[in-house]
């Protein structure tokens, strides 16, 4: 069995066989690590995370419904990638501006709530997993869906020398995830739009405008059309700095930045790490890399 080392731990030990001239191999899980060598005893990096047993069964069990059920094929029609999802928008502004009175409006459950309404998930499943029965925590809810794009990277060495790189990706799965990202993606751009001058950014599931009343009820109509909760926070400000803008919760005394991107569009797209990375909400990349696959 593969004992669990850090991932610094597992690079010098890459870095050691190279000088040798062994052979082994370097699987990249995301941001964790896989290395198998007959010098070193096998071993993996994983995060701190820790799921719950209750938590890991609920994972399985929307993984093995997504595969009896054969959902991947409702998708196979149109395939998305990183690049057809838009995440983050930010209204440019000059630096130092800075804006009080804004107000968040939040998809509540944006995820979860999408792949029952696009079939990924049944009912049952649904409610049993939504925040409503209090057994599944949000980061349980998007593992078991964002695990659907899990991704490898299999580089075998001899010594210093790559002999071959494989990518291992489960195309027809990751599909269905980014399926889910793009309805949300869409819905936010389109929130975008109805609020004009009033925008100041979208993160994710949640967008930030000037408190307009008008604006307001126009993007929650919008979002209860496609049959979403919404949630509503104010009492916010947004200041633009060195290529940030960074909001504050007045009430609760806490900020957030968001990095404005450096492409001259206005719409930032992302890679599949970041695009995982921002869908989950953690700083680290891909919360689901720390299950296995005979965890599931």
């Amino acid at each position: 069995m593969a004992k669990v080392e850090s991932s610094k731990v597992i690079h010098e030990k890459a870095l050691y066989l190279s000088q040798i001239g062994e052979e082994f191999t370097l699987t990249r899980i995301n941001s964790n690590y896989k290395l198998e060598s007959d010098y070193f005893s096998n071993s993996h990096s994983q995060k701190n995370t820790k799921i719950p047993p209750v938590e890991l069964g609920f994972i399985r069990r929307v993984k093995n419904y997504v595969k009896s059920n054969r959902v991947a094929e409702k998708f196979a029609t149109t395939y998305y990638y990183p690049d057809d999802v838009m995440y983050v928008s930010v209204d440019k502004k000059q630096p130092g501006t800075m804006i009080d009175d804004i107000v968040e409006i939040d998809i509540d459950e944006a995820y979860w709530r999408t792949a029952f309404l696009l079939g990924v998930i049944s009912e049952k499943i649904y409610i049993e997993g939504s925040k409503q029965t209090g057994k599944i925590s949000k980061l349980g809810r998007l593992i078991a869906l964002g695990s659907l794009a899990k991704k490898q990277d299999v580089y075998k060495f001899k010594g210093n020398r790559l002999l071959k790189h494989e990518v291992k990706r489960s195309r027809l799965t990751e599909n269905i995830w980014y399926s889910i990202c793009k309805r949300v993606g869409d819905l936010m751009y389109e929130a975008k739009t109805i609020a004009g001058s009033d925008f100041l950014l979208y993160w994710v599931d949640g967008i930030y405008v000037k408190n307009n009343p008008e604006t307001i009820q126009k993007i929650k109509d919008l979002f209860c059309q496609f049959q979403y909760d919404v949630k509503l926070k104010f009492n916010l400000s947004v200041e633009y700095v060195d290529g940030r803008a960074i909001v504050t919760d007045k009430k609760q005394n806490k900020s957030r930045p968001f990095f404005l991107s450096k492409k001259q569009s206005k719409i930032s797209y992302f890679t599949d790490e970041q695009l995982q990375e921002t869908a989950l909400k953690f700083s680290r990349i891909g919360a689901m890399d720390d299950l296995n696959e005979d965890e599931l």
